[in-house]
């Protein structure tokens, strides 16, 4: 194999790994954007219901926040390696409600 033909193909392939990196950063952002928007619905019905069921709520937040904190770590390790190592416009556009207290 001609030098230029393996130059291609390495170059290929790296373009197809960069595109793999992409795809799977943005399958993570859109899944912990799912949570984070559940999570927040679910706050809302906690501030404005005091039912039987709020104990069920409760424990539903607590366990969507901790699979949205895992989302967000899997995002930022994602996003390392990508090549992105600066994590502020994480914390500003992805943030993490703190856990509900009664």
């Amino acid at each position: 194999m001609a030098f230029q033909d393996r130059s291609n193909a390495l170059q290929a392939l790296e373009a197809e790994f960069h595109t793999e990196r992409a795809s799977s950063l943005r399958k993570l952002e859109l899944k912990m954007e799912a949570l984070l928007a559940e999570l927040a619905q679910v706050e809302a019905q906690l501030k404005s219901r005091r039912d039987k069921d709020r104990a069920a709520q409760i424990a539903r937040h607590q366990s969507l926040r901790k699979d949205a904190e895992y989302q967000r770590w899997c995002f930022i390790v994602q996003r390392e390696a990508c090549g992105f190592f600066l994590h502020d416009d994480v914390d500003r556009y992805y943030p993490l409600p703190p856990p509900w207290r009664e």
